[in-house]
């Protein structure tokens, strides 16, 4: 347990989602095999609910660092996100270009994600040497940060709208390629890339195996370097804990203290003896979902409410955190006070139901 003269005046933030915003026709299944969940249900239970602007996260994670963003444009999550993944500033115009599969279905193509790839490292870099190589005098430079996350850096802004990966996956690509003044000419760019990539050494080797080529780039998230405002301003976290590649570069942009997401609730509450508003961003949950591992996420959950939700509620009990607030990702924030922790006379509600209801 955290000592008394450490625990006073600190306040945790979750952002967490593939928990409530799930699509709704497959949420009553997947917590049906996780069983009753009581520290969760208890926290939503009892805790006082919000709308919140940010719906899916990279929204949530912009919106807690009080950036300024257009309506008109995507949000910059390339620029955030490459300087989370390389600790460097991107420069001119930044978009993800993540490499997907394309799966024939009747007349349409479906988005298989980069994790249906399982890229080593080595053939990204081969992949996107021979994509540099073709698209060089459109002043493309593509890089790997990893495997499954790459950046496309251009010195000019595309007036271009698009659609997130996490919006896609799964889904027939259509209704989703890019849009704006300049869709047309980079859904044109989309099949050039197709190509290089059909006729790459990488992929040839990879299908002569057995492993699914990469089929194309997802373009997504482009924007060129966000203003923040710094940690001593506007920006309120004391601490940032991460291992997402956004939030992290937020921190470092704002210039707020940034650390690996602890194991569990109480490595973090023996860690993080600073005052002040903490912001922890546990983003497994979504890329069990997103990676159709179901298994995984209920094992997940599971781990949540026991290893995070329930020593965060004792700490609350304790008063070793004065609060304890949750983004879900799907338009609405929870607040947890002491006080609030005292409403008796709420009864603890299944998850599918309070999920239904948000």
């Amino acid at each position: 347990m955290a000592n008394d003269q450490n625990i006073s005046g600190r306040r945790c933030t979750l952002v967490l989602p593939g928990l409530l915003d799930l699509p709704s026709i497959e949420r009553e299944s997947v917590f049906a095999q996780a069983g009753r969940l009581p520290e969760l249900e208890w926290f939503f239970s009892r805790a006082q609910m919000q709308a919140f602007s940010g719906a899916g996260i990279e929204a949530v994670l912009f919106a807690l660092f009080n950036v300024a963003v257009s309506t008109d444009t995507d949000l910059p999550v390339a620029a955030a996100g490459y300087v989370g993944d390389t600790g460097q500033s991107a420069t001119g115009w930044c978009l993800r270009a993540d490499p997907v599969q394309l799966i024939p279905d009747r007349d349409q193509l479906v988005l298989m994600g980069p994790e249906s790839l399982s890229l080593s490292q080595t053939e990204a870099d081969l992949l996107v040497l021979d994509l540099n190589t073709q698209f060089a005098q459109d002043g493309w430079r593509i890089e790997a940060a990893t495997p499954t996350r790459w950046y496309l850096h251009q010195p000019d802004a595309p007036k271009l709208r698009t659609y997130s990966l996490a919006q896609v996956r799964g889904r027939a690509i259509g209704e989703y390629l890019p849009g704006g003044m300049d869709g047309k000419q980079w859904q044109r760019l989309m099949n050039e890339v197709q190509m290089v990539l059909h006729i790459s050494a990488v992929n040839q080797e990879r299908q002569a195996v057995g492993q699914p080529p990469v089929s194309s780039l997802w373009f997504w998230g482009g924007g060129e370097m966000p203003a923040i405002p710094p940690a001593n301003k506007s920006n309120r976290w004391r601490q940032v804990w991460s291992n997402e590649s956004v939030s992290l570069g937020l921190a470092v942009l704002s210039g707020t203290p940034r650390k690996d997401l602890p194991e569990n609730a109480t490595t973090w509450l023996n860690t993080a003896i600073s005052p002040g508003e903490h912001l922890m961003v546990l983003d497994d949950l979504s890329r069990c979902w997103q990676d159709g591992e179901m298994a995984a996420w209920v094992q997940q959950v599971q781990m949540l409410n026991h290893e995070w939700v329930m020593p965060l509620l004792n700490a609350l009990r304790r008063k070793e955190i004065d609060e304890l607030d949750l983004y879900a990702c799907n338009g609405s924030k929870f607040t947890l006070s002491r006080a609030g922790s005292r409403r008796w006379w709420r009864r603890k509600k299944p998850l599918a139901v309070i999920a239904a209801h948000t």
